[in-house]
């Protein structure tokens, strides 16, 4: 069962559909936790921690709540566990830097899901080599100069067409959003 990624209620379904939200979730979580720590491998072990820990409080999500707000919440704690653990270390954020980050994603994820519906449209509205290009670069992670050699371009070449697309994207997914309301609730879109 597929459930829509751009509507309110995708993660106010019941709880009997946990473990879906929590899968689809992760990649979410997973960019919260990042734009709060900054490093990758402390991003992981805290999605981790977080996942346990919605695992453990379960019971206490309420169906027909926001799965969105309350899982960033966890997430959230989480980090300062985290930051508190990894205190000693050298080069940390303070506690109200972390909190200003948070304050300042929870306001933007209301527009997340628009923002990626209004990209997947416009990658399928691009010319067929800016297209080509986009989804061989950040799709299969391959190097401009890969991609370049195999359409017979220059590197300078290939970057241009590149920046052109992504010039392109920035461009119609800005004038997609613009024309979309946000959502009201506090995360959900």
């Amino acid at each position: 069962m597929t459930f829509p990624l751009s509507t309110s209620d995708s993660s106010r379904r019941s709880s009997d559909d946990f473990p879906k939200l929590m899968a689809d979730h992760q990649p979410r979580l997973s960019a919260y936790i990042r734009s709060l720590v900054l490093d990758e491998h402390s991003t992981k072990d805290i999605l981790q921690e977080t996942n346990v820990t919605l695992l453990k409080k379960a019971r206490d999500f309420e169906a027909g709540t926001s799965f969105t707000a309350w899982a960033f919440r966890v997430a959230y704690f989480e980090v300062l566990t985290f930051r508190r653990k990894k205190g000693r270390e050298k080069l940390h954020f303070n506690d109200e830097l972390v909190e200003s980050i948070a304050e300042t994603v929870e306001r933007v994820s209301p527009d997340y899901e628009n923002r990626l519906e209004a990209l997947g449209q416009c990658i399928r509205e691009l010319p067929n080599r800016q297209r080509e290009v986009i989804e061989r670069r950040y799709l299969r992670s391959e190097s401009v100069q890969d991609i370049a050699s195999d359409l017979g371009f220059k590197p300078n070449a290939a970057s241009q067409l590149l920046h052109r697309a992504r010039t392109n994207l920035l461009k119609c997914v800005t004038k997609q959003t613009a024309t979309k309301p946000t959502s009201p609730t506090s995360f959900d879109t």
